[in-house]
């Protein structure tokens, strides 16, 4: 109880002093925001661990993975909105046999060129080679 104490007037003098000199409080950025996120969710029992990736844009988490349930999604994106320094979250999660939601259109477009123009008669050259 005491430490709680001594936490809390450490912090509120320090933000006073802060406020009164006029400082801006820094946004976490990168991997500072990326490690607060991680260590906050994954003390949840129930955000598995192994099936998720995070990377961090700025002030932006950008989720990957495969969930075996859309509350499972939820609950994770939710998790991560109250993560303090996050501003906006991008989800790729997505469920099992399901593509990751910035794959569909590729699918989509490459699916649709391939009816449309065929496979081309001659390979293209190989720009690698040093002929």
């Amino acid at each position: 109880m005491a430490r709680e104490i001594h936490y809390l007037c450490t912090t509120a003098s320090g933000k006073a002093l802060h406020h009164i000199a006029g400082d801006k409080p820094v946004a976490l950025e990168g991997r500072a925001l990326l490690d607060r996120v991680e260590s906050e969710l994954f003390t949840d029992p129930a955000i598995p661990h192994g099936a998720l990736n995070f990377d961090v844009e700025g002030t932006t988490v950008v989720l990957r993975g495969q969930l075996p349930s859309q509350a499972d999604i939820d609950r994770v994106k939710g998790a991560v909105k109250k993560v303090r320094g996050v501003a906006k979250v991008r989800s790729f999660l997505h469920l099992p046999g399901m593509p990751a939601p910035n794959k569909v259109s590729a699918l989509l477009a490459g699916t649709a060129a391939t009816r449309q123009d065929g496979w081309p008669e001659e390979p293209p050259p190989d720009v690698d080679s040093e002929a």
